[in-house]
């Protein structure tokens, strides 16, 4: 009964972490822990953990490459840690669906900010995303955590 609601509560978790990432530009630590908690949880309480096995390998390797794009492209360590927990919901039959979600959203992301920025964005604005040229990458995340649990 409780993995049921798990998919809410991690998509409530990355919706709080977009929100603060829009306000403050940063990321929380102990809200980057939660989707990884409740993985545990959903371990501990799983009959097959054979498929969790290549969960776990899948988010392995998108910590890998979060770590390249941290160290190259500028992405932050909180959005690493977010996409890492992301991945280890994902099955591996919907990876490469995620992936492209995961691209597509942060084009249109990056097309959604830069318009806000231009349209009502200022230095002084108490916003961290209207105030500086940056694009959270909490909103990516975000939108394809929705995508895979609610459509794919």
């Amino acid at each position: 009964m409780i993995l049921e609601y798990i998919p809410y509560a991690l998509c409530a978790v990355l919706f709080v972490a977009f929100v603060l990432e829009l306000r403050t530009g940063k990321i929380p630590n102990w809200l980057t822990l939660l989707p990884f908690l409740l993985f545990i949880i959903v371990a501990a309480m799983a009959e097959d953990r054979s498929a969790l096995a290549w969960q776990m390998a899948l988010a392995a390797g998108v910590f890998i490459g979060g770590l390249l794009l941290f160290a190259f492209a500028g992405f932050g360590a909180g959005a690493v840690k977010l996409m890492t927990g992301l991945a280890l919901f994902i099955p591996l039959s919907k990876a490469v669906m995620a992936l492209v979600v995961f691209i597509a959203s942060l084009f249109v992301g990056v097309v959604l900010v830069l318009f806000l920025r231009n349209l009502i964005g200022s230095e002084e604005s108490k916003w961290h995303v209207l105030a500086k040229n940056i694009m959270p990458m909490s909103l990516p995340i975000f939108a394809t955590a929705l995508a895979v649990f609610f459509y794919l």
